[in-house]
């Protein structure tokens, strides 16, 4: 188990406990790369909580989470809907339409209307995601009944919508998860792919970079889906719900956290201390590094939560004594315990009718449902015959302004970049709004905390002549990180403290036999305090490979060495600014290690110079991207673009940009805020010994 301060971490004694850690002087080994987790070995992690300002401010950052790792925020602009309802078909006591818009242009959202017989509303309406069950909305089983529960809502008085999960019934322009629906299972018939186009799933990585992914587009879906209701003149906006299972209870969870307009919700059998959810769909990247299903059902709070769990359920057997008392301590800080409830049936992996009983008595109690709600539900709809082929396009033609899965990514690229250049800085006054903002989302992005506490343990100190070697161990407070920093000085610094970001296998502030290096030696008696970075920031401390291979979308749980190499980054310059808080500091990244030194100092924002080594390489194309730092929505929220107007700010050397790098744009963008003078562009042979790069 990690340690962490200030967390309340699963296996103490009691459901959690709060591990204290010893000093905060006395660090250990790093055990980041012991600590590796995916959906199936899965650890919570949850913060401590003293009162209720305290979460909301939690609250405000699970939000931003959620909306970075989806890909959706810079806010995506809301388009015409151009919704089509048709074929209605009445039932006893509903009816139910076939039904498709648009949640972005050309790309359709598809799913079924159910609303009752009669009468004329304001009625309460409910989303219903359906989960990865074989025939998706249409799955008529005991043990999942996504039509039934549809029937039998309309039947009390509410508006379903029934919406298709991405590559499911309907929805036939983009995959899904090739391993969770059944080979896209369109009821019962396989969907024709585009072979030369896509994979078996959906698997877009340059796409990615750009906040594409799989949950991100369902959950904007899902959000445009609320719009569509609240749309219809029958519909009442203040009487809003959503409730699914499984996969649909994960799509609950996430438009729960960023749609205000959800008044009710009841995600059934997936919050779980121990085990998360395991599609690409409910896995955006990521998205569960500092979060859990737990703390994303809290933020729900204090607005009315049923939370359905069974004793079978890989997820939620234990959820009565385990997750549920920790929902209610959030709930409690509004003192609004009884707004949350759960409901532990003797069943598996379900939304059976015993489960969608009492889901039924909360959304009429907590929506107010026009009529009583149904107490013995039928486990199987036997209207679904009579009702006919509810699928929308069972020949698989889509309408002609449907647009290619294709042209759907590629527009969503093009929107990303039109998003992120109206958000740039056009002049100085532009700038301090742009960093704060930009800023806060880039370091979210990368899962950086931008100004750590760290400790600082002394390890050796040696003197030779006049020049001091010292070796100290330092990390984030309260985190079991073990950074080795070595420093080389003489008694007097007139230059400030220099930090260099390498490679450990270039060669080191001394010689193997303790002799202060050539090159330090120089640089120390220039004036310069000399200080390296180890860690993740050097390559001495590496995730093996097979380790992160062997887990299911390890990017979703975990931060790879290029993310630990920048917080390392963060944390060594919080170690400089510490330890000699009045001195200049002048930061230098090489090689592979150059791209991480920016992110890092952009971030930090207390370096006085920093000099780059792009080592040839151009970030700004995606190909290249994927190989240095493949990160979801890192173009989003504008990658090196955004970091270089955080950096120039500061005199900014970048050196040795690849041939096809875009100087002239950053030449523009640093010449618009009025710091043109701050940005150098260099080009050098040679980049160790590092002294030419100081001139």
């Amino acid at each position: 188990m990690e340690r962490q301060r200030g967390f309340w971490i699963l296996g103490c004694a009691g459901i959690f406990c709060a591990l204290l850690g010893g000093a905060a002087t006395q660090r250990g080994p790093d055990h980041r790369a012991g600590s590796l987790m995916d959906a199936n070995h899965f650890e919570a992690r949850i913060p401590e909580v003293a009162d209720r300002q305290q979460w909301e401010a939690r609250k405000k950052e699970l939000r931003e989470l959620v909306l970075n790792s989806t890909g959706l925020w810079p806010p995506l602009p809301k388009t015409p809907l151009r919704p089509k309802m048709f074929d209605e078909k009445q039932g006893d006591g509903f009816r139910v339409a076939k039904v498709y818009f648009e949640s972005v242009p050309g790309f359709l959202v598809t799913g079924n209307l159910y609303r009752p017989a009669s009468g004329n509303g304001p009625f309460p309406a409910v989303i219903t995601p359906h989960g990865h069950w074989p025939y998706g909305r249409l799955t008529n089983s005991e043990s999942g009944n996504i039509p039934g529960r549809s029937i039998d809502l309309a039947r009390m008085g509410f508006i379903v919508f029934a919406i298709d999960m991405i590559g499911y019934n309907d929805s036939l322009q983009l995959p899904h998860d090739s391993s969770k629906s059944r080979a896209q299972l369109n009821a019962d018939v396989p969907l024709p792919y585009e072979p030369r186009l896509f994979r078996a799933d959906f698997d877009f990585p340059e796409a990615e970079l750009y906040g594409l992914s799989l949950a991100g587009l369902q959950l904007w879906n899902a959000v445009r889906a609320v719009d569509f209701l609240v749309s219809l003149p029958d519909v009442d906006p203040r009487r809003i719900g959503v409730t699914g299972a499984s996969g649909g209870a994960t799509q609950s969870l996430l438009l729960m956290a960023v749609d205000d307009r959800i008044q009710v919700a009841a995600p059934v059998n997936i919050i779980g201390a121990t085990k998360h959810p395991g599609c690409r769909c409910e896995n955006a990247p990521g998205l569960w590094r500092d979060m859990s299903t737990i703390e994303l059902a809290a933020t729900f709070a204090p607005k009315p939560l049923l939370l359905p769990s069974a004793t079978e359920d890989p997820w939620t057997h234990r959820f009565p004594e385990r997750e549920l008392p920790i929902v209610k301590k959030y709930y409690a800080l509004y003192g609004a315990e009884d707004h949350v409830a759960n409901v532990h049936v003797t069943a598996g992996h379900n939304y059976n009718a015993e489960t969608r009983a009492a889901v039924y008595a909360w959304f009429a109690r907590h929506l107010k449902s026009p009529h009583a709600a149904i107490t013995a539900p039928v486990p199987v709809a036997p209207e679904l015959k009579a009702l006919g082929d509810l699928r929308l396009f069972p020949e698989h033609i889509l309408p002609e302004h449907a647009l290619s899965g294709q042209d759907v990514i590629e527009n969503w690229i093009a929107q990303s970049e039109k998003d992120l250049h109206a958000a740039l800085p056009g002049s100085p006054a532009d700038l301090p709004a742009f960093v704060s903002t930009f800023g806060a989302r880039l370091a979210q992005v990368l899962g950086v905390e931008a100004q750590p506490s760290v400790d600082i343990r002394p390890l050796t100190e040696t003197t030779t002549g006049r020049l001091r070697y010292e070796r100290f161990v330092t990390g984030r407070s309260g985190r079991d990180e073990a950074v080795q920093i070595d420093v080389l000085s003489a008694d007097r610094s007139s230059r400030g403290t220099l930090v260099l970001v390498r490679s450990h296998e270039l060669e080191g502030l001394v010689t193997p036999d303790g002799t202060p290096a050539a090159y330090a030696t120089a640089l120390v008696s220039q004036g310069y305090r000399l200080v390296t970075i180890g860690g993740y920031a050097s390559g001495e401390l590496q995730i093996p490979r097979k380790d992160w291979e062997a887990l299911s979308w390890p990017h979703v749980y975990n931060r790879d060495h290029r993310l630990n190499g920048i917080q390392d980054v963060v944390t060594g310059l919080a170690f400089a600014r510490k330890r000699w808080p009045d001195a200049r500091l002048t930061l230098v990244g090489l090689g592979r290690y150059g791209l991480l030194t920016a992110f890092g100092a952009a971030i930090s924002g207390v370096a006085d110079r920093v000099i780059v080594d792009l080592a040839g390489r151009d970030p700004g194309l995606d190909s290249e991207l994927l190989e240095l730092l493949p990160v979801g929505s890192l173009r989003r929220v504008g990658d090196l673009r955004t970091a270089t107007l955080l950096l120039v700010r500061k005199p900014l050397d970048l050196v040795n940009p690849g041939p096809s790098f875009d100087r002239t744009w950053y030449q523009e963008r640093a010449a618009a805020v009025g710091l043109a003078e701050n940005l150098r562009f260099r080009k050098t042979t040679s980049i160790w010994p590092p002294n030419r790069l100081l001139d």
